[in-house]
């Protein structure tokens, strides 16, 4: 009787260790690092810390073994630059051996505050004792390759998260929540609902307290209403604060024609100096639409919205894909054409600069030597440089000379796209088994495709270095 009992208990247990997933072993030992406050590339494929470029190791999709200490393709890698930013390939290493995977192009790697913060598929199991790789964990690890938590363990990969400082922010079935980092066991709540679209500020160079933020779009609070409202809400606040309720109440005599408000739509938002530029577009309800267009607004840090103080940038067309080069110029996508838009006095007016003659035409980077601004431009799986403006003492002006191909590599488009890091394009090479690439767009050299070959930069696994030389890549 006792074995039949000892026999039950140890099925029970093996039973409820199917169901709840092999609890995994982080303990590892820190690995030689120096660390740093300078931070590049948030969010993509590849993240600049200090002298160090940490990046995810190829693409594995999310069906591959994620056992921790087993994972080496789809693992967080990390390779020292050298002073021009190049890979020095001898010092790659693993330091975080799971598996990163996410189907959201803005879910890449973070680094905030000397941790890793990464998605990875589930190792929880199914009732037939298969990991449940539909099913998503985010997770973070120490710079060091130390102190490896899972922080939130999520049904799927549609939460949409952004990593600041001691918090994540994430939306999930139109809720904003907030996950507190200080805390022991990643304290969260709920900080609104009901939310139709949002919008995070990013994480660059020019980053300024906006970084927190989070803004987003809710329906009025009358079902009967046409207009909508804007709502900040900036990490570790008590709430949220409502920023621009679009009625005719708030806009004034700027409303007198519109008596049932207006419709926002978020675009982007940008750093410029102490401010965040909002970008968004606007609508009404009448008949001609004659507000329609693209809008900003500069919010200082007390979010106050006067109507008076928005700026229109077009009317009946809109615009995405801002890079404002000053104040009063910016580079934006009108459709598949990329053109500059300049104010002058109260209007803006607009140069076409680069037709997307073979598809859309989407700015990559943006370089200026001397007077000379350069373009590089995304269009089908190809970047191009161009010399296409000039800088002026009255401000740019369009300059187009001849364009050149730069990078035309063929990459994995199944979740992250190329990420650009310094003067390298880091890529998932779909000619070499999705392995990491690199190529210096900086120093390509037109009509030569040997200045735009990749190389290597990733630890390609023995199997894949095998199936590498028998296939003849």
């Amino acid at each position: 009787m006792v074995k039949k009992i000892i026999l039950v208990f140890v099925c029970v247990l093996l039973a409820a260790a199917l169901l709840a997933g092999c609890n995994e072993s982080y303990k590892t030992k820190a690995i030689d690092t120096e660390k740093s406050d300078t931070v590049y590339s948030n969010g993509g494929l590849a993240v600049r810390y200090g002298k160090y470029l940490y990046y995810i190791n190829g693409y594995a999709g999310n069906e591959a073994d994620n056992t921790f200490g087993k994972v080496q393709k789809g693992a967080i890698a990390r390779v020292e630059l050298d002073q021009n930013g190049n890979p020095i390939l001898e010092t790659n290493k693993i330091i975080v051996p799971k598996n990163v995977y996410n189907t959201n192009a803005q879910s890449g790697l973070y680094i905030v505050d000397d941790y890793i913060y990464y998605t990875t598929p589930s190792i929880d199991k199914d009732s037939k004792g298969k990991p449940k790789v539909s099913e998503m964990w985010l997770m973070r690890t120490k710079v060091d390759g130390t102190d490896t938590k899972v922080i939130k363990k999520f049904k799927s990969y549609t939460p949409v998260y952004k990593v600041t400082k001691g918090y994540i922010l994430y939306v999930l079935d139109y809720e904003l929540y907030q996950i507190d980092l200080s805390s022991k066991k990643f304290a969260e709540k709920k900080v609104d609902e009901k939310i139709s679209s949002q919008l995070f500020t990013k994480h660059d160079a020019n980053a300024n307290g906006f970084v927190d933020a989070v803004f987003y779009l809710k329906a009025s609070e009358n079902q009967n209403d046409f207009h909508n409202v804007l709502w900040c809400y900036r990490a570790g606040s008590e709430s949220p604060v409502k920023v621009i309720e679009a009625d005719a109440a708030t806009y004034g005599s700027a409303a007198a024609d519109y008596p049932t408000g207006f419709q926002l739509t978020l675009v982007d938002a940008v750093y410029m100096g102490g401010n965040l530029r909002l970008v968004y577009n606007k609508t009404d309800q009448g008949t001609n639409k004659t507000s329609a267009g693209s809008y900003y607004y500069d919010f200082a840090d007390n979010l106050a919205f006067n109507p008076a103080n928005e700026v229109r940038l077009s009317k009946k067309i809109t615009f995405t894909n801002f890079w404002f080069l000053d104040n009063d110029t910016a580079l934006v996508n009108n459709g598949s054409n990329i053109e500059m838009i300049k104010r002058a006095a109260s209007e803006w007016g607009r140069t076409s600069v680069i037709p997307g003659t073979s598809g859309e035409a989407k700015v990559f980077d943006i370089r200026e030597n001397n007077n000379e601004v350069v373009v590089y431009y995304l269009q089908g799986n190809t970047i191009y440089r161009i010399p296409a403006l000039e800088k002026t003492e009255n401000g740019y002006v369009d300059s187009i000379k001849s364009s050149s191909v730069v990078f035309d590599a063929s990459y994995n488009t199944s979740w992250l796209t190329p990420d650009l890091v310094g003067n390298n394009v880091y890529f998932f090479n779909t000619k070499a088994l999705d392995n990491v690439y690199f190529v210096n767009i900086v120093a390509a050299v037109d009509r030569d495709a040997d200045s735009r070959v990749g190389r290597l930069v990733g630890l390609i696994t023995a199997e894949d270095e095998v199936a590498l030389l028998t296939s003849g890549s």
